[in-house]
Protein backbone atom coordinates (compact mmCIF):
# COMPACT_ATOMS: atom_id res chain seq x y z
CA UNK A 1 0.00 0.00 0.00
CA UNK A 2 1.69 3.54 -0.80
CA UNK A 3 0.38 6.67 1.07
CA UNK A 4 0.54 9.85 -0.62
CA UNK A 5 -0.32 13.25 -0.28
CA UNK A 6 -2.29 15.35 -1.99
CA UNK A 7 -2.77 19.21 -1.45
CA UNK A 8 -6.38 19.65 0.53
CA UNK A 9 -9.14 22.34 0.58
CA UNK A 10 -8.84 22.05 4.64
CA UNK A 11 -5.37 23.70 4.93
CA UNK A 12 -3.87 20.53 5.49
CA UNK A 13 -3.01 17.57 2.94
CA UNK A 14 -4.75 14.84 2.03
CA UNK A 15 -3.75 11.56 2.40
CA UNK A 16 -4.28 9.16 -0.52
CA UNK A 17 -4.66 5.31 0.54
CA UNK A 18 -3.30 3.27 -3.33
CA UNK A 19 -2.67 -0.39 -3.66
CA UNK A 20 0.15 -1.54 -5.98
CA UNK A 21 -1.80 -2.11 -8.58
CA UNK A 22 -2.19 1.14 -10.52
CA UNK A 23 1.39 1.71 -10.04
CA UNK A 24 2.28 -2.18 -11.41
CA UNK A 25 -0.02 -1.21 -14.45
CA UNK A 26 2.11 1.92 -15.05
CA UNK A 27 5.32 0.68 -14.60
CA UNK A 28 3.83 -2.16 -17.30
CA UNK A 29 3.45 0.05 -19.89
CA UNK A 30 7.20 1.60 -19.34
CA UNK A 31 8.18 -1.72 -20.17
CA UNK A 32 6.15 -1.92 -23.35
CA UNK A 33 6.98 1.59 -24.46
CA UNK A 34 9.87 1.80 -27.31
CA UNK A 35 11.27 3.87 -26.22
CA UNK A 36 10.61 4.56 -22.06
CA UNK A 37 11.44 1.14 -22.07
CA UNK A 38 15.22 1.06 -22.77
CA UNK A 39 17.16 1.40 -20.35
CA UNK A 40 18.50 4.70 -19.67
CA UNK A 41 20.50 6.95 -16.90
CA UNK A 42 17.56 8.52 -15.26
CA UNK A 43 18.20 11.27 -12.50
CA UNK A 44 16.08 11.03 -9.65
CA UNK A 45 14.60 14.83 -9.19
CA UNK A 46 11.33 14.55 -7.18
CA UNK A 47 11.29 14.49 -3.87
CA UNK A 48 9.49 11.65 -1.76
CA UNK A 49 7.08 13.93 -0.87
CA UNK A 50 5.86 14.30 -4.98
CA UNK A 51 3.96 11.11 -6.18
CA UNK A 52 6.52 11.42 -9.26
CA UNK A 53 9.08 9.37 -7.42
CA UNK A 54 7.54 6.29 -7.90
CA UNK A 55 7.11 6.41 -11.20
CA UNK A 56 10.74 8.00 -11.12
CA UNK A 57 12.39 5.07 -9.10
CA UNK A 58 10.58 1.85 -10.46
CA UNK A 59 10.73 2.55 -14.27
CA UNK A 60 13.87 3.46 -14.69
CA UNK A 61 15.04 0.01 -12.10
CA UNK A 62 11.76 -2.14 -13.63
CA UNK A 63 13.75 -1.17 -17.18
CA UNK A 64 17.16 -1.58 -16.70
CA UNK A 65 18.18 1.75 -15.88
CA UNK A 66 20.44 3.88 -14.11
CA UNK A 67 18.66 5.60 -11.07
CA UNK A 68 21.67 9.13 -10.59
CA UNK A 69 21.17 10.42 -7.26
CA UNK A 70 22.49 14.07 -6.85
CA UNK A 71 22.57 16.30 -3.41
CA UNK A 72 19.56 18.53 -2.80
CA UNK A 73 21.64 21.68 -3.05
CA UNK A 74 22.26 20.56 -6.80
CA UNK A 75 18.55 19.60 -7.57
CA UNK A 76 17.69 23.00 -6.70
CA UNK A 77 19.61 24.82 -8.35
CA UNK A 78 19.13 24.99 -12.28
CA UNK A 79 22.99 25.67 -12.97
CA UNK A 80 24.17 23.37 -10.83
CA UNK A 81 21.20 21.08 -12.18
CA UNK A 82 22.34 21.70 -15.75
CA UNK A 83 26.04 20.76 -14.65
CA UNK A 84 24.45 17.12 -13.44
CA UNK A 85 22.90 16.42 -16.36
CA UNK A 86 26.28 16.80 -17.97
CA UNK A 87 28.76 15.47 -15.77
CA UNK A 88 26.67 12.35 -14.88
CA UNK A 89 25.34 11.71 -18.70
CA UNK A 90 21.58 11.95 -18.02
CA UNK A 91 19.56 10.11 -20.37
CA UNK A 92 16.07 10.51 -18.74
CA UNK A 93 14.27 13.56 -16.52
CA UNK A 94 11.35 13.58 -15.17
CA UNK A 95 10.40 17.18 -14.23
CA UNK A 96 8.00 19.82 -13.68
CA UNK A 97 7.24 22.41 -16.39
CA UNK A 98 8.45 25.22 -14.20
CA UNK A 99 12.01 23.38 -13.42
CA UNK A 100 12.29 22.31 -17.57
CA UNK A 101 11.67 26.10 -18.37
CA UNK A 102 14.82 26.66 -15.65
CA UNK A 103 16.91 23.91 -17.45
CA UNK A 104 16.14 25.69 -20.69
CA UNK A 105 16.93 28.85 -19.61
CA UNK A 106 20.64 27.78 -17.55
CA UNK A 107 20.89 24.98 -21.13
CA UNK A 108 22.23 28.07 -23.01
CA UNK A 109 25.37 28.17 -22.21
CA UNK A 110 26.01 24.22 -21.85
CA UNK A 111 23.96 21.40 -23.50
CA UNK A 112 23.38 18.12 -21.73
CA UNK A 113 24.19 16.21 -25.34
CA UNK A 114 23.17 12.85 -23.75
CA UNK A 115 19.66 14.11 -22.69
CA UNK A 116 17.24 11.87 -25.33
CA UNK A 117 13.55 11.79 -22.84
CA UNK A 118 12.16 14.63 -21.16
CA UNK A 119 8.86 13.56 -19.20
CA UNK A 120 7.03 16.37 -17.67
CA UNK A 121 3.60 16.06 -15.46
CA UNK A 122 2.17 18.07 -12.46
CA UNK A 123 1.18 20.82 -14.19
CA UNK A 124 0.47 22.01 -17.72
CA UNK A 125 2.77 22.02 -19.85
CA UNK A 126 3.74 24.85 -21.84
CA UNK A 127 6.39 25.33 -25.03
CA UNK A 128 7.79 28.45 -24.76
CA UNK A 129 10.76 29.77 -26.80
CA UNK A 130 13.82 28.56 -24.65
CA UNK A 131 12.09 24.69 -24.36
CA UNK A 132 12.38 24.94 -28.21
CA UNK A 133 15.92 25.59 -28.43
CA UNK A 134 16.77 23.13 -25.89
CA UNK A 135 15.40 20.52 -28.19
CA UNK A 136 16.47 22.21 -31.43
CA UNK A 137 20.18 21.64 -29.95
CA UNK A 138 18.99 18.01 -28.85
CA UNK A 139 18.05 16.14 -32.42
CA UNK A 140 16.46 13.19 -31.77
CA UNK A 141 15.38 13.67 -27.93
CA UNK A 142 11.51 13.80 -27.24
CA UNK A 143 9.49 15.68 -24.88
CA UNK A 144 6.66 13.80 -22.95
CA UNK A 145 4.04 15.30 -21.62
CA UNK A 146 2.40 13.01 -19.20
CA UNK A 147 -1.13 13.93 -17.26
CA UNK A 148 -2.89 12.18 -13.93
CA UNK A 149 -3.83 13.19 -10.24
CA UNK A 150 -2.01 12.30 -7.30
CA UNK A 151 -5.26 9.96 -7.05
CA UNK A 152 -4.47 8.25 -9.98
CA UNK A 153 -0.96 8.92 -11.02
CA UNK A 154 -0.08 8.88 -14.60
CA UNK A 155 -3.56 8.56 -16.70
CA UNK A 156 -2.51 9.93 -20.10
CA UNK A 157 0.66 10.56 -22.53
CA UNK A 158 1.57 12.88 -25.17
CA UNK A 159 4.77 12.60 -27.01
CA UNK A 160 6.56 15.78 -29.05
CA UNK A 161 8.82 14.97 -31.43
CA UNK A 162 10.12 16.02 -34.85
CA UNK A 163 10.85 19.52 -35.62
CA UNK A 164 10.28 21.59 -32.15
CA UNK A 165 9.35 24.34 -34.54
CA UNK A 166 6.08 22.52 -35.30
CA UNK A 167 5.20 21.96 -31.51
CA UNK A 168 2.21 23.81 -30.11
CA UNK A 169 2.46 26.52 -27.45
CA UNK A 170 0.18 23.95 -25.47
CA UNK A 171 0.76 20.52 -26.08
CA UNK A 172 -2.50 18.02 -25.69
CA UNK A 173 -2.14 15.85 -22.64
CA UNK A 174 -2.65 12.57 -25.07
CA UNK A 175 -4.63 9.66 -24.95
CA UNK A 176 -5.26 7.08 -22.09
CA UNK A 177 -2.87 4.62 -21.08
CA UNK A 178 -3.83 0.86 -20.99
CA UNK A 179 -5.36 0.49 -17.99
CA UNK A 180 -7.02 3.26 -18.12
CA UNK A 181 -10.99 4.62 -18.50
CA UNK A 182 -11.61 8.02 -19.76
CA UNK A 183 -15.05 9.73 -19.92
CA UNK A 184 -16.13 13.55 -20.43
CA UNK A 185 -18.81 14.93 -18.15
CA UNK A 186 -20.98 17.45 -19.93
CA UNK A 187 -20.73 20.70 -18.63
CA UNK A 188 -22.78 23.76 -19.64
CA UNK A 189 -19.88 24.99 -22.10
CA UNK A 190 -20.46 22.38 -25.17
CA UNK A 191 -17.22 22.44 -25.99
CA UNK A 192 -15.49 21.02 -23.03
CA UNK A 193 -16.46 18.36 -20.40
CA UNK A 194 -15.08 17.11 -16.73
CA UNK A 195 -12.58 14.63 -17.41
CA UNK A 196 -13.67 11.30 -15.03
CA UNK A 197 -11.00 8.82 -14.72
CA UNK A 198 -11.59 5.20 -14.10
CA UNK A 199 -9.96 1.67 -14.67
CA UNK A 200 -7.27 -0.03 -12.99
CA UNK A 201 -5.64 3.30 -12.28
CA UNK A 202 -7.65 4.87 -8.97
CA UNK A 203 -6.48 4.79 -5.60
CA UNK A 204 -8.59 3.28 -2.86
CA UNK A 205 -9.87 6.61 -0.77
CA UNK A 206 -8.58 9.04 1.04
CA UNK A 207 -6.60 7.74 4.25
CA UNK A 208 -9.45 8.37 7.04
CA UNK A 209 -11.30 10.83 4.87
CA UNK A 210 -14.91 8.36 4.21
CA UNK A 211 -17.04 11.72 3.47
CA UNK A 212 -14.71 13.14 0.72
CA UNK A 213 -13.62 9.54 -1.10
CA UNK A 214 -17.31 9.31 -1.63
CA UNK A 215 -17.49 12.92 -3.20
CA UNK A 216 -14.86 12.43 -5.30
CA UNK A 217 -14.84 8.64 -5.91
CA UNK A 218 -18.29 7.83 -6.92
CA UNK A 219 -20.15 4.37 -8.48
CA UNK A 220 -23.13 6.26 -9.33
CA UNK A 221 -22.20 8.78 -12.36
CA UNK A 222 -25.48 8.16 -14.99
CA UNK A 223 -24.51 6.08 -18.06
CA UNK A 224 -20.87 5.06 -16.81
CA UNK A 225 -20.44 1.74 -14.62
CA UNK A 226 -18.12 1.10 -12.31
CA UNK A 227 -16.01 3.43 -9.94
CA UNK A 228 -14.71 6.86 -11.44
CA UNK A 229 -12.84 9.38 -10.02
CA UNK A 230 -14.31 13.19 -10.53
CA UNK A 231 -11.24 15.04 -11.16
CA UNK A 232 -12.61 18.26 -11.34
CA UNK A 233 -10.13 19.31 -14.28
CA UNK A 234 -12.17 20.65 -17.79
CA UNK A 235 -10.98 18.90 -21.43
CA UNK A 236 -12.10 18.13 -24.81
CA UNK A 237 -11.30 14.90 -26.90
CA UNK A 238 -10.88 15.47 -30.34
CA UNK A 239 -11.69 12.66 -33.38
CA UNK A 240 -8.84 10.98 -32.86
CA UNK A 241 -8.91 10.33 -29.54
CA UNK A 242 -6.65 13.08 -28.33
CA UNK A 243 -7.42 14.64 -25.07
CA UNK A 244 -6.49 18.55 -24.32
CA UNK A 245 -6.59 19.93 -20.76
CA UNK A 246 -8.70 22.98 -20.95
CA UNK A 247 -8.33 24.46 -17.05
CA UNK A 248 -10.39 23.24 -13.75
CA UNK A 249 -14.25 23.03 -13.45
CA UNK A 250 -14.19 24.33 -10.49
CA UNK A 251 -12.29 27.56 -8.98
CA UNK A 252 -9.15 25.36 -7.80
CA UNK A 253 -5.92 26.84 -8.61
CA UNK A 254 -2.58 24.91 -9.03
CA UNK A 255 0.88 26.68 -8.49
CA UNK A 256 4.40 25.30 -8.32
CA UNK A 257 2.58 21.78 -8.93
CA UNK A 258 0.29 22.17 -5.46
CA UNK A 259 -3.49 22.03 -6.33
CA UNK A 260 -5.03 24.65 -4.02
CA UNK A 261 -8.71 25.38 -3.16
CA UNK A 262 -8.75 29.58 -2.98
CA UNK A 263 -11.72 28.92 -0.61
CA UNK A 264 -10.06 27.99 2.25
CA UNK A 265 -7.40 30.52 1.84
CA UNK A 266 -9.94 33.09 1.94
CA UNK A 267 -11.65 32.08 4.91
CA UNK A 268 -8.48 32.31 6.47
CA UNK A 269 -7.90 35.61 5.63
CA UNK A 270 -11.53 36.96 6.63
CA UNK A 271 -11.10 35.30 9.60
CA UNK A 272 -8.35 37.85 10.25
CA UNK A 273 -9.15 41.26 12.06
CA UNK A 274 -9.87 43.53 9.84
CA UNK A 275 -10.35 41.72 6.96
CA UNK A 276 -14.11 42.00 5.63
CA UNK A 277 -13.52 40.44 1.91
CA UNK A 278 -11.02 38.40 0.39
CA UNK A 279 -10.23 36.79 -2.85
CA UNK A 280 -7.05 34.83 -3.84
CA UNK A 281 -6.27 34.33 -7.47
CA UNK A 282 -2.81 32.75 -9.13
CA UNK A 283 -2.36 34.97 -12.38
CA UNK A 284 1.04 34.03 -14.15
CA UNK A 285 3.32 37.04 -14.07
CA UNK A 286 6.06 37.63 -16.96
CA UNK A 287 9.32 36.92 -15.69
CA UNK A 288 7.75 35.44 -12.59
CA UNK A 289 5.55 32.48 -13.22
CA UNK A 290 2.76 31.98 -11.04
CA UNK A 291 1.89 33.23 -7.63
CA UNK A 292 -1.06 33.73 -5.43
CA UNK A 293 -2.38 36.63 -4.58
CA UNK A 294 -4.90 38.17 -2.08
CA UNK A 295 -7.13 40.63 -2.84
CA UNK A 296 -8.23 42.29 0.20
CA UNK A 297 -11.13 44.78 0.94
CA UNK A 298 -10.79 45.96 4.88
CA UNK A 299 -13.81 46.63 7.20
CA UNK A 300 -13.62 50.95 7.90
CA UNK A 301 -11.82 52.06 10.44
CA UNK A 302 -8.89 49.87 9.97
CA UNK A 303 -6.43 51.94 11.85
CA UNK A 304 -2.93 49.41 10.99
CA UNK A 305 -0.66 50.67 8.35
CA UNK A 306 -1.56 48.83 5.24
CA UNK A 307 2.23 47.36 5.74
CA UNK A 308 2.04 46.16 9.28
CA UNK A 309 -1.64 44.88 8.24
CA UNK A 310 -0.48 42.76 5.87
CA UNK A 311 2.74 41.58 7.71
CA UNK A 312 0.41 40.70 10.16
CA UNK A 313 -2.02 38.57 8.23
CA UNK A 314 0.75 36.58 6.42
CA UNK A 315 2.28 35.61 9.79
CA UNK A 316 -1.22 34.38 10.92
CA UNK A 317 -1.30 32.45 7.89
CA UNK A 318 1.97 30.95 7.61
CA UNK A 319 1.90 29.94 11.57
CA UNK A 320 -1.75 27.66 10.27
CA UNK A 321 -1.33 26.41 7.13
CA UNK A 322 1.45 25.13 4.54
CA UNK A 323 3.73 27.56 3.47
CA UNK A 324 2.38 26.83 -0.18
CA UNK A 325 -1.12 28.32 -0.05
CA UNK A 326 0.49 31.38 1.69
CA UNK A 327 -0.12 34.28 -0.51
CA UNK A 328 3.04 36.04 -1.96
CA UNK A 329 1.51 39.83 -2.96
CA UNK A 330 -1.70 41.56 -1.42
CA UNK A 331 -3.74 44.12 -2.84
CA UNK A 332 -5.96 46.33 -0.72
CA UNK A 333 -9.02 47.19 -2.75
CA UNK A 334 -11.82 49.51 -1.85
CA UNK A 335 -14.41 46.96 -3.10
CA UNK A 336 -14.54 43.82 -5.36
CA UNK A 337 -15.89 44.22 -8.71
CA UNK A 338 -18.67 41.80 -9.68
CA UNK A 339 -20.35 40.54 -12.62
CA UNK A 340 -24.04 41.93 -13.70
CA UNK A 341 -25.76 39.23 -11.42
CA UNK A 342 -23.92 39.97 -8.06
CA UNK A 343 -20.99 37.65 -8.55
CA UNK A 344 -17.65 38.29 -7.77
CA UNK A 345 -15.99 38.94 -11.44
CA UNK A 346 -12.71 37.21 -10.97
CA UNK A 347 -11.34 38.49 -14.48
CA UNK A 348 -12.30 41.91 -13.64
CA UNK A 349 -10.00 41.73 -10.31
CA UNK A 350 -7.11 44.09 -10.97
CA UNK A 351 -3.80 42.57 -11.57
CA UNK A 352 -0.50 44.09 -9.60
CA UNK A 353 1.24 46.62 -11.96
CA UNK A 354 3.93 48.71 -10.88
CA UNK A 355 7.38 49.87 -11.78
CA UNK A 356 10.22 47.69 -10.76
CA UNK A 357 12.84 49.45 -8.03
CA UNK A 358 15.91 51.06 -9.86
CA UNK A 359 19.41 49.44 -8.61
CA UNK A 360 21.98 51.55 -9.16
CA UNK A 361 25.54 50.93 -10.54
CA UNK A 362 27.35 47.98 -9.26
CA UNK A 363 26.17 47.69 -5.74
CA UNK A 364 25.67 44.64 -4.31
CA UNK A 365 23.58 45.26 -1.74
CA UNK A 366 21.34 47.63 -4.05
CA UNK A 367 21.05 45.04 -6.93
CA UNK A 368 20.36 42.10 -4.44
CA UNK A 369 17.64 44.33 -2.42
CA UNK A 370 16.20 45.72 -6.06
CA UNK A 371 15.52 42.09 -7.73
CA UNK A 372 14.15 40.79 -4.63
CA UNK A 373 11.26 43.16 -4.44
CA UNK A 374 10.20 42.53 -7.57
CA UNK A 375 10.10 38.84 -7.04
CA UNK A 376 8.34 39.61 -3.88
CA UNK A 377 6.39 42.39 -4.92
CA UNK A 378 7.36 44.39 -2.10
CA UNK A 379 8.35 48.39 -1.64
CA UNK A 380 10.81 47.63 0.59
CA UNK A 381 12.94 45.11 2.11
CA UNK A 382 14.99 45.27 5.57
CA UNK A 383 18.80 44.12 4.66
CA UNK A 384 18.18 42.00 7.64
CA UNK A 385 14.97 40.47 7.21
CA UNK A 386 14.55 36.60 6.45
CA UNK A 387 13.46 36.63 2.64
CA UNK A 388 11.58 33.62 3.70
CA UNK A 389 9.84 35.21 6.41
CA UNK A 390 8.45 37.49 3.81
CA UNK A 391 6.94 35.14 1.17
CA UNK A 392 10.09 33.14 -0.89
CA UNK A 393 9.70 30.03 -2.15
CA UNK A 394 12.83 27.59 -3.74
CA UNK A 395 11.09 28.85 -7.24
CA UNK A 396 11.50 32.20 -6.46
CA UNK A 397 15.22 31.39 -5.18
CA UNK A 398 15.63 29.66 -8.22
CA UNK A 399 14.27 32.89 -10.23
CA UNK A 400 16.33 34.56 -8.04
CA UNK A 401 19.85 32.72 -8.96
CA UNK A 402 18.94 32.92 -12.84
CA UNK A 403 17.99 36.30 -12.99
CA UNK A 404 21.51 37.59 -11.22
CA UNK A 405 23.42 34.86 -14.12
CA UNK A 406 20.41 36.59 -16.89
CA UNK A 407 22.05 40.53 -15.74
CA UNK A 408 26.55 38.47 -15.52
CA UNK A 409 26.74 38.10 -12.29
CA UNK A 410 28.17 34.51 -11.60
CA UNK A 411 29.62 32.66 -8.58
CA UNK A 412 26.35 32.40 -6.68
CA UNK A 413 23.81 29.32 -6.31
CA UNK A 414 20.69 28.42 -4.46
CA UNK A 415 22.60 27.07 -1.54
CA UNK A 416 23.82 30.14 -0.80
CA UNK A 417 20.60 32.10 -0.50
CA UNK A 418 19.21 29.09 2.30
CA UNK A 419 22.30 29.72 4.14
CA UNK A 420 22.05 33.18 3.87
CA UNK A 421 18.61 33.90 3.21
CA UNK A 422 18.81 38.18 3.80
CA UNK A 423 19.62 40.72 1.49
CA UNK A 424 22.58 41.67 3.71
CA UNK A 425 23.86 38.07 3.73
CA UNK A 426 23.50 37.89 0.06
CA UNK A 427 25.31 40.76 -1.24
CA UNK A 428 28.19 39.50 1.07
CA UNK A 429 28.19 36.58 -0.22
CA UNK A 430 28.86 38.37 -4.11
CA UNK A 431 31.52 40.48 -3.15
CA UNK A 432 33.63 40.37 -5.56
CA UNK A 433 31.17 39.39 -8.30
CA UNK A 434 30.44 41.83 -11.25
CA UNK A 435 26.96 43.53 -10.58
CA UNK A 436 25.82 45.42 -13.43
CA UNK A 437 23.08 48.10 -13.07
CA UNK A 438 19.54 47.23 -13.74
CA UNK A 439 17.64 48.94 -15.82
CA UNK A 440 13.54 49.90 -14.56
CA UNK A 441 11.99 47.82 -16.92
CA UNK A 442 8.02 48.23 -17.28
CA UNK A 443 5.93 44.44 -18.04
CA UNK A 444 2.03 45.63 -18.48
CA UNK A 445 0.24 43.46 -15.99
CA UNK A 446 3.42 42.57 -14.01
CA UNK A 447 3.46 43.17 -10.08
CA UNK A 448 6.19 44.35 -8.23
CA UNK A 449 4.38 46.00 -5.19
CA UNK A 450 3.18 43.62 -2.89
CA UNK A 451 1.08 45.91 -1.05
CA UNK A 452 -1.18 47.62 -3.57
CA UNK A 453 -4.19 50.00 -2.67
CA UNK A 454 -6.65 50.10 -5.29
CA UNK A 455 -10.12 52.49 -5.21
CA UNK A 456 -12.02 49.88 -6.91
CA UNK A 457 -14.58 53.14 -7.83
CA UNK A 458 -12.07 55.12 -9.83
CA UNK A 459 -9.38 52.65 -11.53
CA UNK A 460 -9.11 50.37 -14.43
CA UNK A 461 -8.67 47.28 -13.87
CA UNK A 462 -4.52 46.32 -13.85
CA UNK A 463 -4.15 50.01 -11.93
CA UNK A 464 -2.02 49.61 -8.36
CA UNK A 465 -0.62 52.30 -6.47
CA UNK A 466 1.30 51.62 -3.19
Amino acid sequence: TLFRSTSGSTGRPKGVAMGATPLSHLIQWHADHPRLGQPARTLQFAPLSFDVHCQEIFSTLACGGTLVLVPEAQRRDPGLLLRALIDRRIERIFVPYVALQMIADAAREALPAALREVISAGEQLQVTPAIRALFQRLPGAELHNHYGPTESHVVTAHELRGDPASWPEIPPIGRALPHVQLALLPTEDPAAGELLLGGDTLAWGYLGRPELTAERFRSDVPGLPGRWYLTGDLARQDDDGVFTYLGRADQQLKVDGFRIEPGEIELALMAQPGVKEAVVTAPELPGIGKQLVAHLVLHGGVAEAPAELIGRVRAQLRANMPEYMVPVRYLLLDRLPTTPSGKIDRKGLPLPAAEAPQAAGGDPLTLVRSLWQELLGLPSIGDGQNLFDLGARSLLVMRFVARLKDLGVKGLNVADVYDRPTVAGIAAALQGATAPAVRPRRVPGQATAGIAIVGMATRTPGAADL
